[in-house]
């Protein structure tokens, strides 16, 4: 029999039970060894901080293998990189079936303990039975994440930037100074590129921006482009460099084949690159949500719609501020438009919500005053919908 290892994260350590042989009966088991252990972390013997010193006791048990839920993602990866490079195999185990599992056998609920032997038990009975573990690679969420948050922050700092030079080029460029420049393949903007008389690799040279300025009425009277406009163009040109890597790695790590299905499904929904990565970094992998109310409290959706008298609204609830926003705005590009609506049964099941939401509000003289909760209204049914497709594709799957 292997040495197996349960292991229940928490905030800053693990939780572990060690099992060298499966009890014949797992809640008599429990009620003799509990006696055993400690309900304080410092003082149980097998609970493990995520310190030099607790990971160096963890490893010293020596197990063939180590069993953990997806959560606590940053912990996670980080025990389950350590025991990799250690040998030791990790396997995971989806948060349905840990609880059913605890269920059934009768183990108390809420308890860290319970959480910890039920895992490593688990592994016990289904041992050769790798389809029963899942696939999961907690790297490739935390990725996810840091390169959401990067590219959120490199949008964020780009507003001041561009609006400062703007102001600048009124007097030094006026004809190009509220130019709309989009981004080209290599994410640089023509404008500042220009301005900052960057070479672009793998975009052909274009001389609009020459000739505008052989016209422009700032050099006829001796007013030339500033250095501090040139840096500062340069530094947009950085960000945007930046920005382009961390998009170019963001649609590789979205795409690997463990989100095969999850993608799929996003397909259908018209979500957007960057809404994708919040989403999954939230809701992956879905077996950790027991029902839809869940779900939709982890987005950020679990809100009630208030009405009372003349006045409307929309209580957001608990969750996800982040995971709500993106949602809102994923609304409000990608459905409240009927062009830019997505084809098929819920693009039009999406846009059938919104559009008699809209009448509703319309025929009651309130459509403009109560634009946030129709377009609230329609995230959450966005929601009850992503959940059930989701479901309905990993079982396909499966």
């Amino acid at each position: 029999m292997n040495k197996i290892l349960g292991g229940d994260i928490c905030k800053n350590r693990v939780v572990c039970w060690l099992l060298e042989e499966r009890p014949s009966h797992l809640r008599n088991y429990w009620k003799s060894e509990i006696k055993h252990r400690s309900k304080d972390p410092v003082e149980d013997k097998m609970t493990f901080y995520f310190t030099k010193t607790g990971i160096s006791h963890l490893l010293k048990l020596k197990p063939d293998a180590i069993v953990l839920e997806p959560t606590g993602v940053h912990y996670s990866w980080l025990l389950s990189h350590i025991c990799q490079c250690e040998g030791i195999e990790v396997l995971w185990v989806g948060h349905a079936e840990a609880t059913h599992y605890r269920k059934s056998h009768k183990l108390p609920d809420k308890n860290d303990l319970a959480d910890a032997l039920a895992l490593a038990a688990y592994a016990c009975d289904h041992w050769e039975k790798p389809d029963q573990f899942l696939q999961f690679e907690p790297g490739a969420i935390v990725q996810i994440r840091d390169l959401y948050l990067q590219m959120k922050s490199l949008t964020r700092v780009q507003s001041p930037l561009i609006n400062r030079v703007r102001q600048q080029l009124c007097r030094e460029f006026p004809e190009a100074a509220f130019k709309n420049s989009e981004p080209g393949k290599d994410g640089l903007s023509p404008l500042w590129a220009w301005l900052a008389n960057i070479e672009r690799k793998g975009v052909r040279r274009n001389f609009y921006y020459d000739r505008l300025y052989d016209k422009s009425v700032a050099p006829t009277y001796g007013i030339e482009i500033s250095q501090f406009s040139q840096r500062y163009a340069g530094l947009l040109c950085q960000i945007h460099g930046w920005e382009h890597e961390a998009k170019q790695k963001l649609e590789e790590l979205i795409h690997l084949s463990q989100f095969k299905e999850y993608n799929r499904t996003f397909d259908k929904f018209g979500i957007g690159l960057r809404p994708r990565a919040l989403l999954l970094c939230h809701i992956y992998p879905l077996s950790k949500f027991e029902s839809l109310g869940s779900f939709k409290k982890r987005l950020g959706m679990a809100g009630d719609e208030l009405s009372s008298g003349d006045r409307k609204g929309w209580n957001a609830g608990s969750g996800s501020k982040m995971c709500r926003t993106e949602l809102y705005l994923w609304i409000l590009c990608a459905i409240a438009p009927t062009k830019s609506r997505p084809r098929g049964e819920i693009g039009e099941k999406l846009g059938a919500f919104y559009d008699k939401r809209q009448e509703q509000f319309k025929n009651e003289g309130e459509g403009n005053t109560f634009g946030k909760l129709i377009i609230s209204q329609t995230a959450a049914y966005g929601c009850k919908l992503l959940f059930k497709e989701l479901k309905k594709a990993l079982q396909l799957k499966s």
